[in-house]
């Protein structure tokens, strides 16, 4: 009887000393979590902002989960103006004065630890995730000449060459009397996007837009994967653990996997492996970027890593300008009507070759408002991609922001800006860019360049999506009309850190 009772004891004592364990635990995690939140919140009380965002992070991550990301941080910078806080350690400005101190060549600004959540491979870092400056700068100046289009790179070329492609397949398939006329122009244009990237990377397309179809799923990745990835990297202990080594090496993509992004970066291992495998000559001859980085002395890895972030980089950014201006455009009869007729008395007058040169759209005053017009209401991307305040700290919209703060951009609201832009900011109207000085035009485009970074941070990319955006509506516009299929829902639209379009169905009609 007595064991009994002394082992009754001695069970009793063990649960209470688990539980007491429990409870302290808990209490100095609580104690922990709320010492640092009051920390954070303290480092950066001057800055309005919603009262949540000030000590947790979860502000930012549900906010995204919306899918409303652009309207939600929109209607919240409308009330707390050009700087306002969104976490612990984080602010957005819209102000474009800010965007030029911050990114110019000059600035001691870097790269924060967001970053880190766009590198996909565990043994190195993209010019796009590298977080050290200097290493960052070295391996741009090594891209430049191919992005630029340099060397044996000829880029229009390539843009012409899938545009001949997509030109081909709107009248011999969706044209074609008795076939209903009806077309989801977003899908195409992200298989001709598809294309284009790998045809001025590596030299081949993929074949997405002449077959129609996502070849290796990389759309379908990409659709599965960004909105879980744009949502974690609000989250600092979740970006950490899901970009660490540890978790990529256990279970983050492999180029040996079959299906997923670990299926294209062994596609892209293959590609650089074909061309580093080949004799010297052949290898820098190929006329397209991996071989004008190979000519500037990148390794065999770096053109690995270089190709691997070119397509999810350079590829929805792309398509999201190209839709956007599509859709308003097509929204907008007048405008629609006013960029037809300058596309006719063009090609009338010779002023306007087929297919269209680069040169020869530049100097059509129309088009050009039409572009930056577009970009200006539906830019490539939202938010993300900031910069971490420098030793001594800044001051930025006329307020003191402490070193180490991460600093974000709201594009969405930078380009609808009244200050900027005018009082009807938030309307799709091209003639704002023809109504003033040259002066002024001159200011507005140059917010608008914005949108594709600026210095040492600017999208190494911008020379193609420019060559795109100057030819393929006149292209289109000389082949057909277009209407919007359904008037109601044009298109089903996801703002993260960049967009998600889908459905984006249009009518084509034959020229009369």
């Amino acid at each position: 009887m007595m064991k009994v009772v002394t082992g009754a004891l001695d069970s009793t004592l063990l649960s209470s000393n688990i539980g007491f364990t429990v409870v302290v635990g808990l209490s100095t995690c609580i104690a922990w979590y709320t010492v640092s939140a009051i920390q954070s919140w303290y480092r950066l009380r001057q800055f309005p902002g919603p009262l949540w965002a000030s000590f947790s992070y979860l502000w930012g991550y549900f906010t995204m989960t919306t899918g409303r990301m652009h309207l939600c941080l929109a209607e919240e910078q409308e009330k707390y103006g050009k700087i306002m806080r969104i976490g612990p350690n984080e602010l957005l400005v819209y102000d474009p004065q800010t965007l030029w101190q911050i990114n110019n060549v000059r600035s001691n600004y870097g790269r924060g630890a967001w970053y880190g959540s766009i590198q996909f491979d565990p043994y190195g870092h993209s010019v796009l995730s590298e977080p050290d400056t200097a290493r960052h700068d070295k391996r741009k100046a090594k891209l430049a000449a191919g992005y630029a289009g340099k060397g044996a790179v000829n880029l229009e070329a390539k843009v012409d060459s899938q545009l001949a492609i997509l030109v081909n397949i709107l009248k011999y398939k969706y044209l074609i009397k008795g076939k209903p006329h009806v077309v989801d122009f977003g899908r195409l244009i992200r298989y001709f996007q598809v294309d284009i990237v790998t045809l001025a990377g590596s030299g081949e397309p993929w074949g997405d837009l002449a077959t129609e179809t996502d070849q290796f799923d990389f759309i379908s990745i990409a659709d599965s994967f960004v909105p879980f990835l744009h949502c974690f990297m609000m989250i600092p202990i979740l970006r950490d653990f899901f970009a660490s080594k540890f978790f990529l090496k256990l279970a983050g993509p492999k180029h040996t996997d079959k299906r997923g992004m670990g299926r294209f970066l062994g596609i892209v291992k293959d590609i650089v492996a074909r061309r580093f495998d080949d004799s010297g000559h052949d290898r820098h001859t190929q006329g397209d970027m991996l071989g004008e980085w190979i000519n500037h002395g990148m390794t065999r890895r770096e053109c690995e890593l270089e190709l691997a972030i070119q397509l999810p980089a350079g590829s929805e950014t792309s398509t999201t300008a190209i839709r956007g201006i599509m859709l308003y455009l097509l929204s907008s009869p007048q405008v629609y009507q006013k960029l037809q007729d300058e596309i006719t008395m063009g090609i009338r007058e010779g002023r306007i070759s087929s297919p269209i040169k680069n040169e020869e759209a530049r100097r059509l005053p129309y088009l050009q408002a039409v572009i930056n017009e577009g970009l200006r209401m539906v830019p490539p991307a939202i938010t993300g991609f900031p910069k971490k305040v420098p030793a001594g700290g800044d001051t930025l919209c006329g307020m003191f922001v402490p070193e180490g703060t991460d600093i974000f951009v709201n594009l969405w609201s930078m380009l609808r800006n009244k200050e900027v832009f005018g009082h009807d900011a938030g309307v799709f109207r091209p003639e704002r860019f023809l109504e003033c000085s040259e002066q002024e035009r001159s200011e507005l485009v140059r917010s608008i360049d914005l949108a594709f970074g600026h210095g040492r941070w600017q999208c190494p990319g911008k020379t193609l999506a420019w060559l795109e955006l100057n030819k393929i509506f006149v292209e289109i516009l000389r082949t057909c009309d277009l209407q919007i299929a359904n008037p109601q829902s044009p298109w089903q639209c996801r703002g993260y850190s960049s967009f998600l379009i889908d459905d984006f169905w249009v009518r084509l009609i034959e020229k009369a």
